[in-house]
């Protein structure tokens, strides 16, 4: 359903890009084609996107061979353990870990067994990365709407090289996406989800090239930081002197080189192999050295009460060497020199002609959450009436908002509690707004359809009256998220009181939601609203049901005394220390009847707007900020719905 009328080609890259898998060269690519290179790149790589996991956690890899074997990231593998594999088919199979490389957090895994028509992806070669390259997440993060379907995240090459080795993307990801895959729009490889930090832009990644280094190393079972045999051990502990004049044995292990060939506590080691050891590190490459150049016997000079005593010891290493295994081959392509869209950077501001058009369509809504408080929130317009729709928990007492330069009051008509909305009406009609047809919501996933629905990889733009708006694409299609984390927060420590007569507080928390009703240690909470409480689970049970912010009244025993407390509920405190979770998210963000998943970075203050494609289709209302990588948008079904409902009223 259209907004506006817009011309397909309103907006014009004006930068070379890479090519198709087919070598077709697009110069001056308008946003159309960079659609559909980044649907067609979907389609190609998602089928090789799979989930990991074992008892307590999963974890995102990505196939690379027809072998079977599976990227993925160094802190996500055990070597030697055994995964469940789930293909986005909906085939499950069995994994080995193989290699795996903390120092620069990359591990390869081996589906076992004969496994027909196994999908695989390319590697490719992350030395020829560019800053403002375009790159696509493709991965599990976990959680809601991710069983047995990948989330699709859009992004760019934000810096190419770092003194760890990895590179850093504006791809989102958060737990679970660890050992995704990270795709240039050619359908290759170029990286694997390692880990990320509280800006948006870092999200590092290991670079593809990593692991072909490895290769060999990462086709054994073992762990392994470096290539070739180990580093050899004299096998004591020590330090270096300050002086730099040698290192300090501070303990001569058993049955080592050291105990057996004469070392002892209180040796100062000068030399070994002929070469200085003013400190630990140089000692190790002298073992080093000693290694690499096949020596039998080496020569350690130590200092032991002002004598200088030559300790000869035979000198034998591991030289197991690691197996001798091919990279994948793959079938002669020609794949074109990456290319780096500088708009990409600034997304939002090419778009900004749309924006301005479409921005008329959402207004700020001003209400009061106390005496002291106001809260901010986005409405979306219906178009030629006088109603707005918003975010319920975000709107509390005596809205406003501003129409046609005037600051005007506007009347709560419902709240919609089980998606959080709440229909708003202004004093007079307004012209602009969305259009609410009769049509449904269109979940097509046909690439030649002018309405291309909720496609995963599809470009969306979330205007703002205030501001450039934010540019995003769908993560997947639609689905309904289950009510999980968002519960009102009371702030309380309850038991069951006796005879299962009502919940008993033992703990208060101070500046929580019960402690500014009122509520003391020692009140026995016997109801809420209009249900009865016997113990301490009914009323954490009850707590699940209500949103953060909502008020409720509850009843307590104080003492002899029975009184009823009204208490406006916050939002429930998190403890994690993720990074993933050192960002605002909505109070309530789950528990929506259909939704669709994109990856724009909104603040919470930001829902409650309308959701358009760049063809100015209305495809929904911003609803929460669920996660760093989700925000969800309910689907104008539901909008429409809750209108038609208080319109036939009218």
């Amino acid at each position: 359903m259209h907004f506006l009328h817009w011309v397909r080609h309103c907006f014009v890259l004006l930068a070379a890009f890479a090519t198709l898998p087919d070598s077709t060269v697009f110069a001056d690519l308008d946003a159309q084609n960079l659609q559909s290179r980044i649907f067609s790149t979907i389609e190609l790589v998602q089928p090789a996107v799979v989930s990991l996991g074992q008892r307590g956690g999963s974890f995102s890899g990505v196939i690379v061979s027809k072998e079977g074997h599976v990227l993925s990231a160094g802190h996500a593998v055990r070597p030697g353990s055994r995964y469940q594999v789930t293909l986005p088919d909906g085939r499950q199979l069995t994994a080995v870990g193989k290699g795996s490389n903390p120092r620069v957090d990359c591990a390869l895994l081996k589906i076992t067994g004969d496994v027909d028509d196994l999908p695989f992806v390319e590697m490719g070669e992350s030395k020829s990365l560019v800053r403002n390259q375009p790159c696509l997440s493709i991965s599990f993060p976990g959680g809601q709407g991710t069983r047995g379907v990948p989330f699709v995240r859009f992004g760019r090459i934000v810096g190419t090289s770092r003194g760890d080795g990895m590179f850093q993307s504006s791809a989102l990801m958060e737990p679970g996406d660890s050992g995704g895959a990270l795709f240039d729009l050619q359908g290759r490889v170029i990286g694997i989800h390692s880990r990320i930090g509280r800006s948006m832009e870092r999200n590092y990644e290991v670079p593809v090239d990593s692991f072909k280094k490895y290769w060999n190393e990462l086709n054994r079972e073992k762990t392994f930081t470096e290539i070739g045999p180990p580093v050899p051990k004299l096998g004591f502990n020590g330090s270096g002197l300050a002086d730099g004049a040698g290192v300090e044995v501070f303990k001569v292990f058993d049955d080592t080189l050291a105990a057996k060939h004469g070392m002892k506590a209180k040796d100062v080691i000068l030399s070994v192999y002929d070469k200085k050891t003013v400190s630990i590190d140089a000692l190790r490459k002298a073992l080093i050295a000693a290694r690499d150049e096949g020596a039998d016997t080496i020569v350690v000079t130590v200092l032991r009460e002002e004598k200088k005593l030559d300790l000869s010891m035979p000198f034998e290493v591991e030289r197991e060497a690691a197996p001798k295994v091919e990279l994948p081959v793959y079938s002669k392509k020609a794949f074109a020199k990456p290319t780096p869209i500088g708009e990409l950077a600034s997304l939002p501001k090419q778009f900004q002609d749309l924006e301005s058009k479409l921005d008329d369509g959402c207004v700020q809504v001003v209400s009061k959450l106390s005496d002291n408080e106001d809260v901010t929130i986005l409405a979306t317009l219906i178009q030629d009436t006088d109603f707005m729709v918003s975010k319920s928990s975000m709107v509390h007492q005596d809205p406003t908002t501003k129409l046609s330069g005037k600051q005007v009051k506007l009347k709560i008509v419902a709240r919609d509690s089980k998606n959080d909305l709440v229909l708003l009406q202004a004093p007079k009609p307004h012209q602009t707004g969305v259009e609410l047809t009769d049509s449904s919501d269109n979940d097509s996933s046909d690439s030649d359809s002018s309405a291309k629905g909720y496609r995963a990889g599809l470009f969306l733009l979330t205007p703002d009256p205030a501001g450039q708006g934010v540019v995003s694409i769908v993560s997947r299609k639609t689905f309904q998220s289950q009510k999980q984390q968002s519960r009102g927060y009371l702030g309380v420590m309850p038991e069951d009181y006796k005879d299962k007569a009502g919940a008993i507080l033992r703990q208060v928390t101070k500046d929580g939601a019960a402690e500014k009703a009122g509520l003391e240690v020692g009140d026995v909470v016997t109801k809420m609203n209009d249900q009865r409480i016997r113990t301490h689970m009914e009323m954490r049970n009850f707590l699940g049901t209500v949103d953060p912010n909502d008020t409720i009244v509850a009843v307590i025993l104080r003492g002899e005394e029975e009184l009823k407390k009204t208490i406006r509920l916050g939002v429930f405190p998190s403890s994690s220390r993720h990074a993933a979770d050192q960002m605002e998210k909505s109070g309530r963000r789950d528990g929506f009847a259909k939704v669709v998943s994109h990856d724009a970075v909104l603040e919470p203050t930001d829902c409650g707007g309308p959701l358009f494609d760049l063809d100015g289709n209305f495809l929904g209302v911003n609803i929460a900020r669920n996660s760093r990588v989700r925000s969800y948008a309910v689907t104008p079904s539901i909008v429409r719905q809750l209108v038609d409902e208080h319109t036939s009223k009218k």
